[in-house]
C-alpha cells in the first residue's frame, strides 16, 4: 500500500457501483475522525446527487441552504454563480462555494462542498461537465488541506470520472449480504477504464470496507453474513482488492457521532478501530499543535 501525498492532501473516492451498502455514512463519519480525533484539514466533496452526505452534516441547515440558493458542487462544475436577486452572473468564488462543518481542539477542520438534488440533472442537460474540473479545483484551491474525501453516487457517470481524477484512493464500502457483490465486477471495469484512457494518473483501491451500520442481522450479521463474506472475499481477491481487518459494527450511535455527541456511542466507539486501520493505510498521523 502506497505512503500518503507529502506535496498535497490525501484525496479518497468513497464508491460502491451498487445502492444501500452506507457509504455516505461512512464518509460522513471518516470526515469527522479525521478532524477532530488526528487534528487534520478535511475537506468533504457532495458528489451524489441525492445530497445525503450534505444533509448528515449540515442536518436543519440544509433547508436553508436550499432556500438561500449559495453555491455548491453544481456550480464548481460551472465555475459560474448565476444571476440572483439584485446580482449579475459572475465567476465562482470557491469559499462561497464551502461550508463549514466544525473546527476541532486539536486544530482539526471539517469543510463540506455540499450538493443539490438538480445536481447531475443540471449539469448534463445545459452542458457536458469537464470530468477534470473537480481535480483542477482541488489542485488550485485545497493543497492545504490533509485530506479529502468524496462521496460518490452508485451509479457510474461523468461525475464518476471526475472523482477518479481528483483521487489517489478509492475506498469501497460492502454489506455482508446477497449480492453484496454485485457492484465488484462493475468497479473493477470503471476503475480499469479510467487507468487505460489516463496513463499517468495512479489510482488504487485503499481497501474494501466491510460495513454493517444499517445491517438487520445483528452486530454481526448472522446467518446471511456468513453466506456472503466468502463471495465477498473470493471477489475482491479476485480484483486485488485488499480486506481491512476491522469491520464496522453495526450501531445505532453512528447518527449521534455524525451530530458530535459522544456523550453515548455503544458499539458505535468500535468504529475508531477501522478508522484507525485506514489512516495506518494511507499513512495519515495524529497532529500535535
Amino acid at each position: 500500500m502506497s505512503s500518503a501525498q507529502t506535496d498535497g492532501p490525501v484525496c479518497v473516492a468513497v464508491i460502491n457501483l451498487k445502492g444501500g451498502v452506507g457509504k455516505t455514512t461512512l464518509t460522513a463519519l471518516l470526515g469527522g475522525y479525521a478532524a477532530a480525533r488526528l487534528g487534520l484539514e478535511v475537506l468533504a466533496v457532495d458528489l451524489d446527487p441525492q445530497a445525503n452526505l450534505s444533509q448528515a452534516y449540515m442536518r436543519d441547515t440544509y433547508r436553508q441552504f436550499l432556500q438561500s440558493q449559495d453555491p455548491s458542487v453544481v456550480e464548481v462544475f460551472s465555475d459560474m454563480r448565476p444571476p440572483g436577486a439584485g446580482r449579475p452572473p459572475s465567476r465562482l468564488r470557491i469559499e462561497d462555494a464551502v461550508v463549514g462543518i466544525g473546527r476541532y481542539r486539536r486544530g482539526g477542520r471539517l469543510d463540506l462542498i455540499p450538493s443539490r438534488f438538480d445536481f447531475s440533472n443540471h449539469l448534463t442537460k445545459s452542458l457536458k461537465p469537464d470530468e477534470t474540473r473537480l481535480a483542477r479545483c482541488i489542485a488550485e484551491h485545497f493543497q492545504h488541506k490533509d485530506l479529502i474525501l468524496i462521496d460518490c453516487a452508485p451509479t457510474e457517470s461523468v461525475f464518476t470520472m471526475a472523482a477518479y481524477h481528483a483521487s489517489r484512493h478509492v475506498l469501497v464500502p460492502v454489506k455482508p449480504e446477497f449480492f453484496a457483490t454485485i457492484g465488484f465486477p462493475l468497479l473493477k471495469q470503471s476503475l480499469d477504464a479510467f487507468r487505460n484512457a489516463n496513463r499517468g494518473h495512479a489510482i488504487d483501491v485503499v481497501g474494501v470496507a466491510i460495513n454493517n451500520s444499517f445491517y438487520d442481522g445483528g452486530n454481526r450479521g448472522g446467518s446471511e453474513k456468513k453466506r456472503a463474506m466468502p463471495e465477498i472475499r473470493e471477489e475482491a481477491a479476485k480484483n486485488g482488492w485488499e480486506l481491512f481487518r476491522h469491520e464496522i459494527e453495526h450501531s445505532r450511535g453512528y447518527p449521534k457521532l455524525m451530530r458530535g455527541d459522544y456523550k453515548w456511542r455503544g458499539n458505535a466507539a468500535y468504529f475508531y478501530e477501522f478508522a484507525d486501520e485506514f489512516s495506518g493505510r494511507l499513512g495519515m498521523k495524529r497532529r500535535e499543535r
